[in-house]
C-alpha cells in the first residue's frame, strides 16, 4: 500500500497567517487521508499474512524550514509519528510500515513555484548533489521499501533528498555542477563515449608488426582520472528513451545535431542508448555553434555575449518517429506573411505535383489558425510535416530568418529582397527526376563535417586530378618533415 496523496496549500504559512480552513483541509488529506489508507491496509494485510505500507512524509517533517509552510510541516511530521507507532503495532503480525521522505524533487508543481533560476539556485545551494530529484528515484524508493528486498526493515524515515537532511554544509561549486561538467566535456577535444554507462577513450596504438588496431582503452597515460562521467545525464536519456518507446532524437538550446547523422549506424538522429546521443552531440559542429556561438550573427552581437556566457543549455530529447521525408515542408515568413514553401527532402516525388495546390492550401491555413498571431516575430522560417492519410499539420520546428538556416530550393537573396506587392508567393517541389538527379551530384549535406579541414583546403578550387596531385604533394611533404625531424632527434 503506498499512501501518496497529499497537498501543500498556496495559503500555507505561519502560524499568524494560516487561514484555519487551510490547516484542516491540509490535516485531512495529509494525516487523515494516511490514517484512513493504513488502518483499511491493515483489514486487508492481515487476512494475507502481512504486507508493507509506505507513507510518504517529506524532509521538512525532520528539519526546520525559514520559508513557512506551517501546516504541511505540520502534517508530515505527523505522518512520521504515526509511522512509526503503526509499525511498532503490527510488527509481529509482519505488516511493515515505512515513511518515504522526499527531498525537492523535479515536478511541474514545484517548478512552477521556483519559476526563476535564482529560486531554483536558492533552494539548489542546500543539497549536497547539487540537483533536484526525479520522481522516478522516488519511484525506486517506494518499490525496495514495498519488496521483500526490505523484508526487516520496517519504523524507517527512509530518505531520498540528496543528502539534505544529512546536511551542515554543501560542497562548494555551482549548484548545477554536473550539468556544467558534461557542457565542458561536450566542448573538450576528442571523443569520450560511453560503455555500459561509463565513457572511454578511443585511440590507436601501433603494434609489432607494423599493423594499426583500433583499441578502446582506458589506460591511456593521464587518461584514467580524466575520463567524463556523467551517471546523471545517463540516467535521464535512458529514462526518456523508456518512456517515449526505445528512440528518441536530440536537440540542444537551438539546435539538432543534423550535421552529425552520417556517423550514426542508421545515418539518422535516432537515438536508442545515451552511446548515440552522445557519439551525435560530440560529432557536430552545430552543438558547438550553440555553445559557443550562437549569438555571433545577431545585430547587438557584444550585448548578447554576456547573456550567452550565462546561458544555461537544455538536452531536449523528444520521442522518435519516422515520417515520410516526402512530407516535410519549409516555409518562409517575412513581415508575417508567407513568401515561399519548399519541400525539405531533395527527392522527386511525383505524387507532390497532384497534390501541390492541397498541401499549399493546408499550409496556409495552418499559419493562419495556429501560428500567425501567436508567434511573436515577424520574420522567421518555420518546418512542418503533413499526415498525408489525414491532411494534418504538425509544427516541427522554428528557425531564424537569416542565410543560417538552409533556403533549399530558394536563394537568401531572393528571400531577403522579395516583395509581396510585385511577387506572387509559391511553393517548390523537385519537378522531376532529372532535377532530382542534378541536386543528388552536388556534394552531399554537411560533407564537410566528414572530411578532415586541411583535405577541405587542398581541394579549394581544382579538379580531381589537381586535387590529387595537390594531395600526394601535401604528402610528401608531411613524409620529409617527418623524416628531417626524426634524423635531428636521433
Amino acid at each position: 500500500m503506498f499512501n501518496n496523496a497529499g497537498i501543500m496549500h498556496p495559503k500555507d504559512d505561519d502560524a499568524l497567517s494560516t487561514e484555519e480552513s487551510v490547516w484542516d483541509l491540509t490535516m485531512d488529506i495529509n494525516v487523515k487521508g494516511v490514517w484512513y489508507g493504513c488502518k483499511y491496509a491493515i483489514i486487508a494485510m492481515r487476512k494475507n499474512g502481512g504486507g508493507s505500507v509506505i507513507n510518504t512524509a517529506s524532509f521538512v517533517a525532520m528539519m526546520g524550514a525559514a520559508t513557512p509552510q506551517l501546516a504541511y510541516t505540520a502534517s508530515k511530521g505527523a505522518v512520521l509519528a504515526m509511522t512509526r507507532e503503526l509499525a511498532m503495532v503490527h510488527a509481529r503480525e509482519n505488516i511493515r510500515f515505512n515513511s518515504l521522505c522526499p527531498g525537492p524533487i523535479r515536478t511541474p508543481l514545484l517548478m512552477d513555484f521556483l519559476n526563476t533560476t535564482e529560486k531554483k539556485e536558492r533552494r539548489l545551494v542546500h543539497v549536497p548533489q547539487g540537483r533536484f530529484g526525479e520522481a522516478i528515484e522516488q519511484a525506486y524508493g517506494a518499490l525496495f521499501l514495498a519488496s521483500n528486498e526490505s523484508s526487516y526493515v520496517t519504523g524507517t524515515d527512509f530518505r531520498v533528498d540528496g543528502g539534505l537532511c544529512s546536511a551542515y554544509v554543501t560542497p562548494e561549486g555551482k549548484p548545477n555542477g554536473p550539468i556544467n561538467e558534461f557542457i565542458e566535456y561536450l566542448n573538450a577535444e576528442g571523443i569520450y563515449l560511453p560503455e555500459d554507462g561509463q565513457p572511454i577513450a578511443a585511440s590507436i596504438e601501433e603494434i609489432d608488426s607494423d599493423e594499426e588496431i583500433t583499441e578502446f582503452n582506458d589506460d591511456i597515460e593521464g587518461s584514467t582520472n580524466k575520463l567524463p562521467n556523467f551517471p546523471e545525464v545517463e540516467q535521464a536519456i535512458k529514462e526518456a528513451i523508456y518512456e517515449f518507446e526505445g528512440a528518441v532524437f536530440p536537440k540542444l538550446n537551438w539546435t539538432s545535431p543534423r550535421d552529425a547523422a552520417w556517423i550514426s549506424a542508421t545515418q539518422t538522429l535516432k537515438c536508442t542508448s545515451p552511446f548515440d546521443v552522445f557519439l551525435l552531440l560530440k560529432s557536430s559542429d552545430f552543438i558547438n555553434h550553440d555553445l559557443n556561438h550562437a549569438y555571433e550573427n545577431c545585430v547587438d552581437a557584444e550585448e548578447k555575449k554576456s547573456d550567452h556566457e550565462k546561458s544555461r543549455f537544455n538536452l531536449v530529447l523528444r520521442k522518435w518517429y519516422d515520417l515520410q521525408p516526402s512530407m516535410e515542408f519549409r516555409c518562409f515568413v517575412k513581415d508575417q506573411e508567407i513568401i515561399g514553401i519548399t519541400q525539405r527532402d531533395l527527392n522527386h516525388y511525383p505524387f507532390l505535383i497532384d497534390e501541390k495546390s492541397n498541401i499549399e492550401q493546408s499550409i496556409y491555413q495552418f499559419f493562419e489558425d495556429v501560428i500567425r498571431d501567436e508567434f511573436e516575430s515577424i520574420n522567421y522560417v518555420f518546418d512542418v510535416y503533413i499526415q498525408r492519410n489525414r491532411n494534418k499539420v504538425y509544427l516541427v520546428d522554428f528557425n531564424p530568418f537569416s542565410p543560417s538556416t538552409d533556403a533549399i530550393l530558394y536563394d537568401w537573396n531572393e528571400l531577403i529582397s522579395f516583395d509581396l506587392d510585385t511577387i506572387e508567393p509559391e511553393i517548390r517541389l523537385v519537378e522531376s527526376q532529372q532535377e532530382a538527379n542534378i541536386l543528388s551530384c552536388n556534394a552531399p549535406k554537411f560533407a564537410t563535417n566528414m572530411i578532415p579541414k586541411d583535405v577541405i583546403d587542398l581541394s579549394s578550387g581544382k579538379s580531381i586530378a589537381e586535387f590529387a596531385e595537390e594531395f600526394e604533394r601535401a604528402m610528401r611533404h608531411a613524409e620529409e618533415g617527418y623524416s628531417s625531424t626524426s634524423d635531428e632527434e636521433e
